[in-house]
């Protein structure tokens, strides 16, 4: 007790303030699940100019190692600018406007190099079905098993007003396909930041091949960037309602998955300052875990590089074609992929307003958004031994400087964490929190 008075002493007397202990907070996570996160939940979503472009071939190997890194997952090729891209199958490749089978053979290396999967984007837009059954037909022949699904256009309710209307032109289109490729999977509607074809998409192509429910979703314009809105963005409206109504569409029809195949936090390319700094790695993870609570099995987030503006939020920083770092969003989903596929488990949270908690198996991810650090004492689904714990964390929530564990990643992929053991209790134990981090409580 005199050298606990003596220390506290020390502490008014240098800084001017008392010691104050860290607040506690109670984190009890269900036993019981209705969720699943698999090995790809986490994924990335490219332009399709960059298959055009050569991105993706094997012999990017940064690229290669920042992927596998990751993964293995899910890549969806699409954007807006796969309504901009031709197909030209005579074509000898390498060029951005357009699309050849030297392309896609690139593509089909990197994929085997990474062991990620593809949904491969087509031309809806400025096309028409002949051409696309005839890329659709390379692509399969070329991808193979690498090849998940095709999505028919980029956000069609952009430039079609209606659901008959989209229906009659993709319903062209995914008959023109599935003539040359018997057996073809689609993923959509693929709306921008609607989920109002849903159910009608669901009901009418689950028996048509497809086998994937998506939707894109945003938070908003750039130009409406702001660190505390993103923060609240996940506990209501866009974001939480939109999946929501995904969830119930996947109920009601049986289509074998909903994704959420592009997002991010604010579109036409995010702003720097919000996007890329740890409020969004923050940010990205609550996203996660609230698709993941609502049966989705994922979310593909926007990145690399467009000819249209910056993308400040890519999860990965490129000089033209090649990466020289990783931001936020990146640290995002590794802190994700650490905690390995499982049963995903909601939490209570008690003593604190800032803080959400979930599990995935008999992991759990602590998310401190408030500006002090906690306590948490944790109940886990089920008994264990030890525990390891990663922090992801950065001087401040508008900071770039974010590590996990004590380490960055470079642009190589070279990430040597350092995470620190605590005891286990049976179903308890306790981790400390900084003020602006999430951490990761790894059991074994």
């Amino acid at each position: 007790m005199r050298r606990a008075a003596v220390v506290a002493a020390l502490l008014i007397l240098f800084t001017g303030t008392p010691a104050q202990a860290a607040p506690g907070v109670g984190v009890r996570v269900d036993p019981t699940s209705k969720s699943s996160v698999g090995k790809d939940f986490a994924g990335f979503s490219y332009e399709k100019d960059r298959v055009g472009a050569r991105m993706f071939n094997a012999r990017n190997t940064d690229l290669v190692r920042l992927f596998r890194l990751l993964g293995p997952s899910l890549l969806r090729i699409g954007g807006n600018l796969v309504d901009m891209t031709t197909w030209n199958p005579a074509g000898t490749g390498g060029k951005s406007t357009e699309v050849t089978p030297a392309d896609i053979q690139e593509l089909s290396l990197f994929a085997k190099a990474t062991g990620w999967k593809i949904v491969y984007g087509i031309n809806l837009k400025t096309n028409t079905p002949e051409a696309a059954a005839d890329e659709a037909s390379a692509a399969t022949r070329i991808l193979g098993k690498d090849l998940v699904a095709f999505e028919i256009g980029n956000e069609p309710n952009v430039y079609v007003k209606t659901w008959p209307e989209y229906e009659a032109l993709f319903s062209k289109y995914a008959d023109a396909i599935r003539a040359k490729v018997p057996g073809a999977k689609f993923d959509g509607p693929g709306q921008a930041n609607s989920s109002s074809w849903a159910e009608d998409f669901a009901r009418t192509q689950k028996d048509r091949g497809a086998s994937i429910l998506s939707t894109h979703v945003y938070i908003a314009k750039n130009t409406e960037a702001d660190i505390a809105k993103m923060l609240a963005s996940n506990s209501s409206g866009r974001l939480p309602n939109i999946s929501d109504a995904m969830q119930k569409a996947w109920q009601a029809h049986g289509i074998s998955q909903w994704r959420v195949t592009e997002a991010n936090n604010y579109f036409h390319g995010g702003a720097d300052g919000v996007s890329n700094v740890q409020a969004a790695a923050l940010w990205s993870l609550d996203y996660m875990s609230g698709v993941a609570s609502r049966q989705g099995s994922g979310i593909n987030f926007h990145g690399g590089t467009s000819t249209q503006f910056p993308l400040h939020y890519s999860p990965i920083r490129y000089d033209g074609l090649d990466p020289v770092g990783v931001q936020a969003v990146y640290y995002g989903e590794l802190l994700w992929k650490l905690a390995g596929p499982g049963a995903y488990h909601s939490a209570t949270v008690s003593g604190a307003s800032d803080v959400t908690a979930w599990g995935v198996g008999n992991n759990v991810f602590v998310n401190n958004k408030s500006t002090s650090a906690v306590t948490t004492t944790i109940t886990l689904p089920k008994k264990a031994h030890s525990a390891k714990v990663y922090v992801l964390t950065a001087p401040a929530l508008d900071s770039k400087e974010i590590t996990i564990a004590g380490s960055k990643v470079e642009k190589n992929a070279k990430f040597t964490p350092r995470p620190k053991n605590v005891k286990v209790t049976g179903t308890t134990t306790t981790v400390d929190v900084p003020a602006n981090s999430a951490v990761l409580v790894v059991t074994r």
